[in-house]
């Protein structure tokens, strides 16, 4: 993981607090041990729904060994992207309207933007804990936001349960700085769209990346009283909305490896047909570079795309000029990738106006198997506890994405949301990607379940508060001036 060791070379932000008595380990606290609802549907999707989690058990112990742990990583799916068609708004729900929440989390929120930027001390916002929070309400009530896929709408496709929603991120010390408030506990909807007014954030990457971007565009979208007034611009590269109240577009463009694939229009929705593509590796993605070279906060993202199945194993895949190599290891042309794309962000992007930011890897969280041998995480309704030690994974991608930030001239924000993910093993879409009407469809979704991506309202919607906190703290532009409340 790119902890705080990174600091000389990019990025991370911290804040200032006064040290406190906070456990130095992630942990969650205020288990509720019981499992979702009973249901009298007799299918194999509800008879596995319904049974006991292997975790759970594992839960009640105060100990247990990292070595045990049944979790395998696993390559996204072949038909990995979601599409864009707009969907319509689901039911409400047992949650409260987004008015009355709305309005509470902005009340809240302006009592925190008296913060200053000259606090003493550290503290690592993605260092923390799950904390329980029965009485919160998500950013938006499940069902109510008309930008969500499909693949993400766990709630309108039947999961039954909404205790995934009943956990808050809380790092592991607030600020308590007699010249400083705290750092802000949400994400203030109202004040971001007022800094970036006149302006544009785009989110660049994969299907990951698209989860964080829908999301952001449910909490910014939840606090526009004329809904009318948030309309898409379809003559555009990737998915742009415009809220007009403040002259702003918040933007999705596809690079999922950031430089350029030689069929990229249909590249989402199959796996790569030997001989017929490559992957330039000396060349930007030209046609997302288009869509966010003038943006004021771009938020990428690349790694999961990195593997055999999506790049021939590397054999005859990956071309540098006219030259392609036979074969190539996947170590070697992700740097040569990563390299590329830093290379033109030095080049091409003016700092004191843009910020960049980088997203870390998104852990995903199969037990016995892959996406495609079984794998499964449907049992999943809690988070893990911090006593399963936390295990980096892909290390060696990680220390060259790491090498890539350092040695760039442009300041990079990295969050570093990999560890806080990783204990969200309850929060997948699992078998609730697809609104499932017969017995057969509920079988394959068994088989082929979705434990990489992220439910809507959900974990997302904690990397967007981070990045909030980390744009207001160390960002460029309006984002790096905090406002004071008189």
């Amino acid at each position: 993981m790119l902890q705080n060791s990174a600091n000389i070379y990019f990025h991370i932000p911290s804040f200032g607090h006064r040290h406190s008595n906070t456990s130095n380990g992630t942990t969650t606290t205020n288990v509720d041990t019981s499992t979702t609802t009973n249901s009298t549907s007799s299918s194999p999707l509800e008879v596995l729904k319904n049974a006991p989690s292997n975790n759970q058990s594992k839960r009640k112990s105060s100990k247990k060994s990292s070595n045990n742990s049944s979790l395998v990583l696993a390559d996204l799916p072949g038909g990995e992207s979601v599409n864009t068609n707009d969907n319509s708004i689901a039911r409400a729900g047992n949650f409260s309207g987004s008015s009355s929440s709305s309005s509470t989390r902005l009340n809240d929120a302006k009592k925190q933007e008296k913060s200053c930027d000259s606090c003493d001390g550290d503290s690592n916002v993605f260092e923390g804990e799950w904390v329980r929070d029965v009485e919160g309400q998500p950013y938006y009530p499940p069902g109510s936001c008309p930008f969500v896929d499909q693949t993400f709408s766990c709630y309108h496709n039947g999961r039954p349960d909404d205790q995934f929603l009943q956990w808050q991120w809380q790092w592991q010390s607030k600020q308590t700085n007699a010249r400083c408030n705290d750092i802000p506990s949400i994400l203030n909807a109202t004040d971001f769209l007022e800094r970036l007014r006149g302006g544009k954030l785009v989110y660049v990457g994969d299907s990951l990346n698209r989860n964080m971007f829908v999301s952001m565009l449910c909490i910014l979208w939840t606090v526009i009283p004329d809904k009318s007034r948030v309309f898409r611009i379809h003559k555009t590269d990737g998915y742009a909305m415009r809220f007009e109240d403040y002259n702003c577009t918040v933007a999705f463009v596809w690079s999922a490896f950031l430089v350029d694939e030689t069929k990229r229009n249909t590249r989402k929705n199959k796996m790569v047909t030997p001989g017929t593509e490559t992957l330039r590796l000396d060349l930007i993605d030209e046609a997302a570079s288009s869509v966010y070279h003038d943006a004021d906060v771009i938020v990428f993202d690349s790694m999961h795309w990195w593997t055999g199945s999506k790049t021939n194993n590397g054999i005859n895949y990956f071309q540098d000029g006219n030259y392609v190599y036979p074969k190539l290891s996947m170590f070697e042309a992700y740097k040569k990738g990563l390299t590329t794309w830093r290379r033109w962000i030095d080049k091409n992007i003016d700092s004191n106006r843009t910020q960049i930011v980088f997203r870390g890897y998104s852990i995903p969280h199969y037990v016995g198997g892959k996406w495609n041998t079984g794998g499964k995480c449907n049992r999943e309704t809690e988070p893990i506890m911090s006593n399963e030690k936390y295990k980096e994974m892909y290390p060696s991608q990680v220390k060259i994405l790491n090498d890539a930030l350092r040695q760039m001239k442009t300041p990079v924000l990295f969050l570093n949301i990999s560890k806080l993910s990783y204990y969200r093993a309850d929060a997948h879409p699992s078998v609730y990607g697809k609104d499932l009407k017969t017995a057969e469809e509920k079988n394959e979704a068994l088989n082929h379940q979705d434990c990489i991506h992220w439910c809507l309202p959900g974990v997302p919607d904690t990397w967007n508060k981070l990045l909030y906190v980390s744009l207001l703290k160390a960002g460029k532009g309006s984002f790096g001036h905090r406002k004071t409340e008189t």
